[in-house]
């Protein structure tokens, strides 16, 4: 059924889904960041132009990552307070979050800037590094425990009075949205991992860091991929 419906589209559906990915600054970065993390992978750290091609792509992504800090914050200068549409411990983890990768981005252009000249005290570059990777690193446990409380709450109970029809469509929903929270549980799971393998806190090689950098890049980009259009449906055969 998946095959048929995708065969139904034709190159300009394909294209234009393509370009709507491709025309955000995020997209292009996770991209850059696939290319990154499979040079990683294929050089497994040794000197050679692929590792020259890392670094180059590495430096390369910083330009769609100008503003990110400021984004990462804008829900939380918006709502400083809690909501109380959620439970206030989980409000509390999803603005830790959103501080963390702002500290994140915002120590990743401080490293920029150390890489292009504009400071040049390595002890304070490689200070900024390893705050910048922390904070991504806990950013992504927020994650985590965030996906983790909100498809623990995912239960679904038929009410009194409720169709069976009514009670399987709460249930699908449910279903769909437990789906959605595991991809980026799992996602978040990839990105820990990678982070503590980037700060070394774990003994993973290069190769096997590089291999996580695809998963966790690859997985970004399908969240970031637009979804296709709806087709319209058939035409009804007129009658006779």
């Amino acid at each position: 059924m998946a095959s048929t419906a995708a065969s139904a589209y034709n190159y300009r559906d394909h294209l234009q889904v393509l370009n709507g990915f491709l025309a955000k600054a995020d997209s292009k970065d996770k991209l850059t960041a696939l290319i990154q993390y499979a040079c990683m992978f294929l050089s497994a750290g040794e000197p050679g132009n692929i590792k020259k091609i890392q670094t180059s792509v590495t430096a390369a992504r910083k330009v769609f990552r100008v503003m990110r800090p400021l984004e990462c914050l804008v829900p939380v200068l918006n709502q400083p307070g809690f909501t109380g549409k959620q439970p206030k411990l989980l409000e509390a983890i999803n603005k830790l979050k959103a501080i963390l990768m702002a500290i994140y981005f915002g120590a990743d252009h401080l490293v920029w800037a150390h890489q292009i000249g504009l400071a040049n005290n390595k002890t304070s570059q490689e200070r900024w590094q390893k705050l910048s990777l922390y904070s991504w690193a806990l950013g992504s446990v927020c994650t985590v425990v965030s996906e983790v409380w909100s498809i623990t709450s995912l239960s679904v109970v038929k009410k009194e009075g409720e169709s069976d029809e009514e009670y399987k469509k709460r249930v699908d929903d449910a279903r769909a949205q437990i789906n959605q929270r595991m991809f980026v549980l799992v996602h978040g799971l990839v990105q820990a991992a990678l982070a503590a393998g980037l700060l070394q806190l774990a003994p993973l090689k290069p190769r096997t860091v590089g291999f996580l950098g695809v998963v966790a890049s690859a997985m970004n980009c399908y969240m970031l991929y637009p979804s296709y259009p709806k087709l319209a449906a058939p035409a009804k055969a007129k009658a006779a």
